[in-house]
């Protein structure tokens, strides 16, 4: 079998984007996991998407058989990264020239850290990253709730960020731990993408959480929620994911899915008891040789 490995660059065109779609519908069929957000293919075509594909094509057919999906959310050069082969040519080793063409773009691109998601039961998976350096990091549950309307009684109010960014940044150290730097990173990543909408609420007239909405298809996903320390167990994360479940009606999709890392066990008490049921999970696996 004469394998060729080529690089593109995001925005993929639609082509290629089909080519990939067919790639995930068959490899799904066999293996029962969601290479569609592994692979992040929402944002693939998304002319703010920093990073990159990396194809494998079988060049007698001139069919896809493999590709691989870096992408640098927030132009720091830390990149995020998943693979999938189609599993009647797995044996031929097209896995690992990916993961060899994805460590030389890194290198091009002065990467300052990189990250490979993995699902779960992957064993092949796991010996190959193992092979190229990477160390198991941590593990996050994709969990998803009905998109439904919700009668909200609370006085938080939700609103759309416009310029209250000493606030929200106040809010993303505090729940999570970043520096002010990383907040206003953070902040700027999501009013430049058009996909994602962020959002703001109150109680009493101040802002005491953040969280961001992302149109994906049928489904809306639901990222960064952070409320401030001050006024934890007071329900603000509980009507937002409410008030998510309402957004997501309201904008004619299905459901609405979320990621959290699997220690987190107080968030996930609370988005248990919001209704969302896990259907995923997912390894993250670092290559912690490239830490400066």
């Amino acid at each position: 079998m004469n394998i060729s490995v080529m690089t593109v660059s995001f925005p993929l065109d639609q082509e290629t984007m089909e080519e990939i779609k067919q790639l995930i519908a068959e490899s799904e069929t066999v293996d029962k996991v969601d290479y569609t957000s592994l692979l992040s293919v929402a944002e693939l075509s998304d002319f703010f998407t920093q990073g990159f594909c990396v194809m494998a094509y079988d060049d007698d057919s001139d069919r896809l058989v493999g590709v691989l999906t870096s992408i640098d959310r927030i132009a720091t050069l830390d990149f995020e990264w998943s693979s999938v082969v189609l599993p009647n040519v797995r044996r031929f080793g097209i896995g690992e020239r990916l993961v060899i063409e994805l460590d030389r773009n890194l290198k091009l691109r002065g990467v300052v850290s990189d990250i490979a998601l993995l699902p779960e039961g992957s064993e092949s998976g796991q010996q190959l990253l193992h092979k190229f350096g990477y160390t198991y990091d941590y593990s996050e549950r994709t969990m998803v709730a009905d998109a439904r309307e919700v009668k909200l009684n609370s006085e938080v109010k939700v609103s759309h960020y416009t310029d209250e960014e000493s606030e929200v940044v106040g809010v993303l150290v505090s729940a999570f731990g970043d520096t002010e730097e990383e907040a206003k990173e953070l902040i700027a990543f999501n009013m430049q993408t058009p996909s994602r909408q962020l959002m703001i609420a109150k109680l009493q007239a101040e802002v005491v959480a953040t969280v961001t909405i992302v149109a994906d298809g049928e489904k809306l996903w639901v990222t960064g929620l952070a409320v401030h320390e001050n006024v934890r167990g007071r329900g603000v994360a509980t009507y937002l994911l409410n008030w998510s479940k309402n957004e997501a009606n309201r904008m004619g999709k299905e459901t609405v899915y979320l990621d959290v890392e699997i220690d987190n066990e107080q968030a996930l008490s609370i988005y248990e008891k919001a209704g969302f049921t896990t259907v995923s999970n997912t390894h993250f696996y670092k290559n912690f040789n490239l830490e400066i």
